[in-house]
């Protein structure tokens, strides 16, 4: 929440405040690395991850979403969330001049992705397994490899593939369909986003006008978690994502998927980003209005066109 705040958001002295605890939180999970494998060991307490329905319910603690690893150790959907974690600390610490606590967060989450990946890659299934042992399989676990950059870039798209098509593979429910479209668009496959909206068309068909908790049959018919297509329609179907931290540079780069055109604004700290634009073909056009003192790129199949403050229009074959 930290960095996702950190980039949307110009507001040093609030975040500053949050980095000793930062520190606190990831130096608890580290405790628990087992070193013979480089990955989490057991990990206490409520280990949840996702409602998914072939993970057990422990009828001794009364909760589920657990996956096989995570209370008797080597979780390879844990150990890749808290490398992705690392990640994104690093980032932050490096903002705020600890370069030393940056350099060693990022070095630690290489080496636990690069280990999971190894003792967790199924050779013949050409997915990751839940723990070494490869017993189970989920989407889980090649989502958070992907994104802990575990993944070699060259090999994102076909894990990928594998992810969205291997029906044997125990399914994300909605919450952590967020991290799906988040690997998704690290693997260069935005397009798939909007075909992927299938459960909330769903929802629609049911006569709901908030957001299920789950599949059917479910107890929550409003729950804020499975509320991502209000943030994905505008970051990744119109595309505007922040470039820099602060918000300060844009990115805009849209995933048409099924669509011809694209409309959509987007609040930022210095006013409003507003998208107006059509596909015909290969190419792209339109419009694009971004804040006073805001510039970025439009990107486009590989193409990249410099975006300034105010109006400008759109055109790449």
């Amino acid at each position: 929440m930290n960095y996702d705040y950190w980039m949307h958001r110009k507001d040093d002295a609030f975040l500053k405040h949050f980095l000793p605890n930062i520190e606190k939180v990831l130096a608890w999970y580290e405790q628990r690395i087992d070193p013979h494998k480089n990955m989490l060991g057991p990990m206490r307490w409520w280990n949840f991850a996702d409602w998914n329905t072939t993970w057990p319910w422990d009828s001794k603690k009364d909760n589920g979403g657990v996956p096989e690893g995570a209370s008797d150790g080597n979780s390879s959907i844990l150990t890749f969330q808290f490398a992705y974690t690392l990640k994104q600390a690093s980032a932050l610490f490096e903002y705020f001049g600890n370069k030393e606590r940056a350099i060693y967060y990022r070095t630690l989450a290489d080496v636990l992705a690069k280990s999971t990946y190894e003792l967790c890659l199924d050779e013949n299934r050409k997915v990751v397994a839940n723990t070494p042992e490869k017993k189970t399989f989920s989407q889980h676990a090649s989502i958070f490899a992907v994104l802990s950059g575990a993944v070699p870039r060259t090999e994102e798209r076909a894990l990928m593939e594998k992810v969205l098509n291997d029906q044997s593979l125990s399914q994300a429910t909605f919450y952590f369909r967020f991290y799906l479209t988040q690997a998704l668009k690290k693997a260069n496959m935005s397009d798939k986003y909007y075909e992927s909206l299938t459960p909330w068309r769903e929802m629609l068909k049911l006569g709901l006008s908030t957001f299920a908790e789950n599949p059917e049959p479910v107890r929550s018919d409003c729950h804020a978690w499975s509320s991502s297509p209000n943030y994905d329609f505008l970051a990744t179907i119109c595309g505007i994502m922040p470039e820099q931290p602060g918000f300060e540079e844009v990115r805009i780069q849209p995933a048409f998927g099924e669509l011809d055109k694209i409309e959509g604004k987007m609040p930022h700290p210095n006013g409003q980003i507003s998208v107006k634009l059509s596909r015909k073909g290969n190419g792209v056009n339109g419009e694009i209005i971004l804040p006073d003192n805001v510039s970025g790129k439009f990107v486009w199949k590989g193409k990249i066109q410099p975006l300034k403050a105010g109006f400008q229009t759109i055109s790449i074959e």
